[in-house]
C-alpha cells in the first residue's frame, strides 16, 4: 500500500496545470504528480494507512480483502471506519450525480509546506455548464501554529435537457500568488 503526501503544485504563472488541460488528459488522471522540487511545494494532501483503510471500507471491501492490502495480519472492522468514498484525502475529485438535479459535498485537508508559513490561499473554480461548485471556506489562512486546513466542496447538478454529455470536467486551483495547487474534477451523470 502506498501512503504519504500527494503534491500538486505549479509555480509557473503561464503554464497550464494538468487539471486545466484537455479532456483526454483529465480522463487519464492528472493528480498526484510532483512537478517541482521539494523546497517549492505549496500544499500537500496527507494520506496515511488509516485514510486508505477508510477508503476501502467505504468502497465496500471486507476485512479479508483489506488484509490483502495491509499485509500485516490485522483485521479491519469497517463499522469503526465511517467514511465516504468522496472524502478520501486525494487532490482529485470524482463526482457521480444520480440525477440531473443532485447535490453532493466532499471534504479535504491540505497542509501548507511552502516557505511562507502565514500564507493565504484562495481558489479559482472552473466548472462545466450545468454544475455549480461552492468551496468553503473561500480562503485558507495558514500560520505556523495552523499549518493544516480543512475545506469542503459542494457540487450541485443543474443540468438541463439540452446538456447530453455523460461526463464533464472542471478544476479547483488554489493559489497564494506564488504556488498553484490544482485539483481536477470529473463529473458523471
Amino acid at each position: 500500500m502506498v501512503v504519504g503526501k500527494i503534491v500538486l503544485c505549479d509555480v509557473g504563472k503561464t503554464r497550464q496545470t494538468m487539471a486545466e488541460k484537455g479532456e483526454a488528459v483529465k480522463l487519464a488522471g492528472g493528480a498526484g504528480a510532483i512537478v517541482v522540487s521539494p523546497e517549492e511545494y505549496g500544499l500537500v494532501y496527507d494520506a496515511d494507512v488509516g485514510h486508505y483503510i477508510d477508503f476501502l471500507c467505504a468502497l465496500g471491501y471486507n476485512a479479508k480483502q483489506i488484509a490483502l492490502f495491509t499485509n500485516d495480519g490485522s483485521v479491519t472492522d469497517c463499522s469503526q471506519h465511517a467514511s465516504s468514498v468522496g472524502d478520501h484525502n486525494y487532490p482529485a475529485f470524482s463526482v457521480v450525480f444520480k440525477s440531473d438535479v443532485a447535490v453532493t459535498t466532499q471534504r479535504r485537508v491540505v497542509t501548507n509546506v511552502g516557505k511562507n508559513a502565514r500564507a493565504t490561499y484562495t481558489p479559482r473554480v472552473t466548472s462545466p455548464p450545468g454544475v455549480h461548485v461552492t468551496v468553503k471556506p473561500w480562503k485558507l489562512q495558514f500560520s505556523a501554529t495552523r499549518p493544516a486546513q480543512e475545506y469542503t466542496v459542494t457540487f450541485e447538478s443543474r443540468r438541463t435537457g439540452s446538456l447530453k454529455k455523460k461526463h464533464a470536467f472542471g478544476s479547483i486551483v488554489w493559489t497564494e500568488g506564488v504556488h498553484r495547487v490544482a485539483s481536477p474534477i470529473a463529473f458523471t451523470w
